[in-house]
């Protein structure tokens, strides 16, 4: 787990390239255990490596042709193409490791950030084609890989990645991204160069960024969205998952195009249910899980797996802890960390007896901490700088979760992202089932018992949507006008009314379930941790995509399939909980306490909002929105998120 740079310089190459060494260092949070630079004459087979201040001695005292002997700095004015790297060393952690990695002929190079979990399987297939290896890592997989099968080594990775590889003879750039987009990856042309990189903020030192103004009122409206190309930073676009693409480096070309793939297929509309399938389907849903588990336990360092006692992260829990056994090893390796809430008033959000349920019954050791609601605007501040296009809540949940990893030098944690969308977790998927599936005994249980209230069960029946957005009570008092057409392109929407089940879940998959992974992402890496993710396995994914709904929602059980696939393995208060919480975080407290009056007074002093908005926030308006802690928080945000970016004093924010 990583950070990447790769640039193509039109014009000014040494102003565009010789601060790499700084543009790493704003990324330094993606990997502080190494870093590396390589430098190529597009006219030429010559190159220059580099090291920094990061890197570690034992990599450069290496005999490794990719090991670099010379300090960050540029060369001369022939070197137009640059790669940079920040390292997170999490397997093989030798100095073989080091990126930028090339092959023994020098003429692949790589930078890299994720997790081929499936590597090994691969690295034998490679070696019966004669390819030879001179590390454990997956990287220089990928590299002998791509070698192997050029853009098709894609499709037979399982994992998450974001990559580039120079072709040093073509002079030719390959940029990958995974299927579902766990790892970010951002693009820009500029007159004078085209980048790719893992964070926006590293284009920075050599370029102003001006902010994206449509985008930030599409946010102030509708929210968070990471599901198409534009961001907060105007001409700075994300590269597609699911897509690769080839730019060749001599051509100086303003443009790129988008190769697709992978897509997941038109999910099944078939309503039929029977024990016998349940029972095989369940069957087949914990191998999935459980291999998909396995493979992402790998690792050289320290594994946790975050608990909230939820039936997702309890059934990772239990999966790692039964392979952990199997395996003959010691299953005090296994730790799990834990968001929770000791301070009474915030009880409504404290997960503990559910963890302890878990815990207690595996016997493994776990970490707990509640977060320090003195800090809230701190931390959130942090997480603003590291999450860069801004969020709609508070980081202080996800922070706090991997601050107990740092501290107990726990490298990697896995946790239960993407369940929920392909197993139909969220109540708001009887909104689907109701207003499209037949009429009959099944139908009549569930409409009685499904934990949503009873208003939107009959709103759902007569498929009348009804409700307001978070973003109405903005748009009515700021009166913010955006083209309707940029807002249907962001693709944000609780439920996507009058469609199915399983395409209600696709459209989750490919849309909302990108601002999940992206916020894990920035806070797990905001604290140099790898996280990983076994229900984003493509194969587990497919597999649900094509089993009937009335699987996952059945007799006014969500995620049914899961919940029998685990029954009598883990406790029956894991297996049959209803209520759903999900790193919750007492965010109505907050805001009434000293925070809330600190943000009051951040949204009601920014410049920025004014000149946005067009207008003085009024104490009036702040006493309306502040009920509604959605709008009030991207109001909140986006007034902290200009002064970290654009504020001289803020900007470059560290973590405490």
């Amino acid at each position: 787990m990583c950070g990447i740079i790769a640039i193509v310089s039109f014009k000014n190459h040494r102003h565009n390239l010789s601060k790499m060494n700084i543009m790493a260092k704003m990324i330094e949070h993606r990997g502080p255990d190494d870093e590396g630079y390589a430098l190529f004459d597009v006219e030429s087979s010559d190159y220059r490596i580099f090291y920094g201040d990061d890197t570690p001695k034992e990599v450069i005292d290496s005999n490794l042709k990719f090991a670099p002997k010379n300090r960050c700095q540029y060369p001369g004015e022939r070197f137009s193409v640059g790669l940079v790297h920040r390292r997170l060393s999490i397997i093989d952690l030798s100095a073989t490791g080091h990126q930028p990695m090339s092959d023994e002929t020098g003429r692949f190079w790589i930078t890299y950030n994720g997790e081929i979990y499936n590597f090994k399987e691969i690295r034998e297939e490679l070696k019966k084609l004669g390819y030879s290896f001179f590390s454990n890592t997956d990287t220089e997989v990928v590299l002998k890989s791509y070698m192997a099968w050029g853009k098709g080594c894609q499709s037979k990775f399982n994992g998450m990645w974001a990559l580039v590889i120079w072709d040093n003879v073509e002079k030719l750039l390959w940029i990958s991204r995974d299927r579902f987009g766990v790892k970010p990856l951002y693009y820009m042309f500029h007159d004078g160069f085209f980048i790719v990189c893992s964070e926006i903020k590293s284009i920075i030192p050599i370029i102003d960024l001006p902010p994206n103004f449509q985008e930030m009122y599409a946010f102030l409206l509708d929210g968070q969205s990471e599901a198409h190309d534009e961001t907060f930073f105007k001409n700075v676009y994300r590269f597609p998952s699911g897509y690769s693409a080839f730019y060749k480096a001599r051509e100086g070309l303003k443009e790129i195009k988008f190769d697709r793939y992978w897509e997941l297929e038109s999910p099944t509309n078939e309503n039929s249910f029977s024990e016998r399938r349940l029972k095989d389907s369940s069957e087949e849903y914990y191998h999935l899980l459980k291999d998909a588990v396995r493979i992402r336990l790998f690792a050289d360092v320290k594994v946790s797996c975050a608990l909230s006692g939820g039936l997702d992260s309890s059934s990772i829990t239990f999966l790692a802890d039964q392979i952990i056994r199997e395996n003959g090893n010691n299953t005090e390796s296994l730790v799990t960390v834990s968001n929770v809430y000791k301070n009474e008033k915030y009880s409504d959000c404290d997960e503990s007896s559910f963890i302890d349920s878990v815990v207690n019954i595996l016997n493994i050791k776990s970490f707990k901490s509640e977060p320090d609601d003195t800090q809230l605007r701190e931390k959130n501040d942090y997480g603003l700088w590291c999450h860069e296009n801004c969020h709609e809540w508070l980081s202080v949940a996800y922070l706090n979760t991997f601050e107990i990893c740092k501290r107990n030098n726990i490298k990697v944690n896995l946790d239960g992202q993407g369940a929920d969308e392909s197993n139909a977790g969220y109540p708001r998927y009887w909104r689907n089932a109701f207003a499209i599936q037949s009429f009959n005994k099944e139908y009549l249980t569930s409409l009685l018992f499904a934990p949503i209230s009873y208003r939107q069960k009959i709103r759902s029946v007569f498929r009348r949507d009804g409700t307001s957005t978070p973003g109405s009570i903005i748009k009515k008092r700021f009166g913010i006008k955006i083209n309707d057409e940029y807002r249907a392109k962001r693709v944000i929407k609780d439920n996507f009314v009058g469609i199915s089940v399983n395409e209600a879940l696709q459209n989750s998959i490919t849309f909302n379930l990108k601002i999940l992974l992206r916020n894990v992402d920035s806070d797990s890496m905001a604290n140099s941790i790898e996280s990983r993710q076994p229900f984003m396995d493509y194969r587990l994914i497919s597999f649900l995509n094509s089993i009937p709904s009335n699987y996952k929602l059945h007799n006014g059980w969500t995620k049914y399939l899961a919940r029998i696939a685990f029954k009598g393995k883990l406790p029956d208060n894991i297996v049959w909980r209803k209520d759903k919480l999900g790193w919750p975080q007492p965010i109505r407290h907050w805001i009434s306490g000293n925070f809330g009056l600190q943000a009051c007074n951040n949204i009601k002093e920014s410049k920025f909002l004014k000149e946005l908005l067009k207008t003085d926030i009024s104490e009036e308006t702040l006493s309306l929105v502040i009920k509604q802690p959605r709008p009030f928080l991207r109001l909140f945000n986006l007034a902290r998120h200009y002064e970290i970016f654009y504020n001289s004093e803020d900007k470059g924010v560290s973590s405490n």
